[in-house]
């Protein structure tokens, strides 16, 4: 694979990583309020968890592919 058609290669792992972040928390949420029967209140506080974890791993994963294209 030539340099020019991997540029777009980290942007779509930051991408998969946001959004599989994101529905596991909802989905996780959407499940701990059908045990507690507490509908919609896991669901967001857990949800937001799960945006805020998947902007700091995708953030963190666009640093890190930064910093090695400097370098190297």
């Amino acid at each position: 694979m030539n340099e020019s058609s991997s540029k777009g290669l980290p942007l779509i792992g930051a991408g998969n990583m946001l959004a599989s972040m994101m529905a596991s928390g909802l989905i996780l949420g959407y499940l701990v309020d059908g045990w507690f029967d507490t509908r919609p209140l896991f669901m967001l506080l857990i949800g937001a968890l799960g945006v805020v974890g998947g902007f700091q791993k995708a953030y963190q994963l666009l640093r890190m592919q930064h910093r090695a294209r400097q370098q190297g």
